[in-house]
């Protein structure tokens, strides 16, 4: 018997809170209203946890022309790379992002990170193969690396800010 006077009750709130959401309406502004508006272009992240879980098939690094002449472009592959962590902060991190636009587009005016106090914990992070070839991917491998079950704390402040 309770469990049907529940849900008569949510399905009864829940029908009350649908006229409300016809209520809502656009509004014309004038020029004196329009003038005390404020407006910022940006981002800001406020984060506790920052978990990661990514896998590539090749990150490469190259110079597809070489040196002129008669040699060949070359890259240095990673390849089959997986990274498994999540980061806690103490302190939330922050990152604001503040664009402007300008003749050649949409740039960043600025960019503030702030870190403080985090545990770092990496299950996993391996690549299969890092190799030196003519195209990404290719070539001989020159062995692989991983990293597996690393936990650090780390205390203190990092900030890095970007300003044109």
């Amino acid at each position: 018997m309770k469990r049907k006077s529940l849900f008569a009750a949510l399905c009864i709130i829940g029908l009350l809170m649908i006229p409300h959401s016809g209520l809502a309406k656009m509004n014309v502004l004038n020029d004196d209203q329009l003038g005390e508006v404020v407006g910022q272009a940006g981002i800001a992240f406020d984060v506790n946890n920052l978990g990661i879980d990514m896998t590539m098939d090749t990150l490469y690094w190259g110079d597809s022309d070489g040196l002129g002449g008669n040699t060949k472009g070359g890259y240095i592959s990673l390849c089959d790379v997986t990274l498994i962590a999540n980061i806690d902060f103490i302190e939330p991190m922050t990152m604001d992002i503040v664009t402007q636009q300008t003749p050649s587009g949409t740039e960043i005016s600025s960019l503030n990170i702030h870190l403080s106090d985090m545990t770092v914990d990496i299950p996993r992070f391996t690549i299969d193969a890092i190799r030196i070839g003519s195209e990404p991917g290719q070539g001989p491998s020159l062995g692989s690396f991983g990293i597996y079950n690393m936990h650090a704390d780390i205390t203190g402040d990092v900030s890095i800010s970007v300003r044109p």
